[in-house]
């Protein structure tokens, strides 16, 4: 991959998460607690992905982009061990959401879901456009 597709791809992978919050916030306006919290997991998914591709790094798996995020980004101090602890909880709930069927999340879990994406997010953009003004 060369570095301008690394830019582009990584793009995407922010677009795409930025939409997959706004859908989480739609859906749970409406009253899909479950697909919110899916969502909010896809959000934050593909902003992980978003800072692993800008640095030409692609994994095969969900859990594989968790892993390679820990590897390149919190073991480095890049990215808290806090924030990406949301994504691992967050993925764990899109299980539940996606393929348990007596898994119900009531309004104020799905709220709060959201919020930690949205708080995963933000450590990922800043980190972003800080590499931005490194270069």
């Amino acid at each position: 991959m060369t570095n301008d597709n690394a830019l582009i791809n990584s793009a995407d992978e922010a677009r795409r998460g930025d939409e997959a919050l706004a859908a989480a916030r739609h859906l749970l306006s409406a009253g899909f607690y479950n697909d919110a919290v899916s969502r909010a997991y896809y959000a934050a998914f593909h902003w992980a992905r978003a800072l692993l591709v800008s640095r030409g790094i692609e994994a095969k798996t969900h859990r594989g982009v968790i892993q390679l995020f820990h590897l390149h980004f919190v073991q480095h101090g890049l990215i808290t061990e806090e924030f990406a602890g949301h994504l691992s909880r967050l993925e764990t709930y899109r299980e539940l959401s996606d393929y348990t069927a007596f898994s119900h999340f009531s309004e104020a879990q799905a709220r709060n879901e959201i919020n930690l994406s949205e708080t995963f997010i933000n450590a990922c953009r800043n980190h972003k456009q800080s590499e931005r003004t490194d270069r």
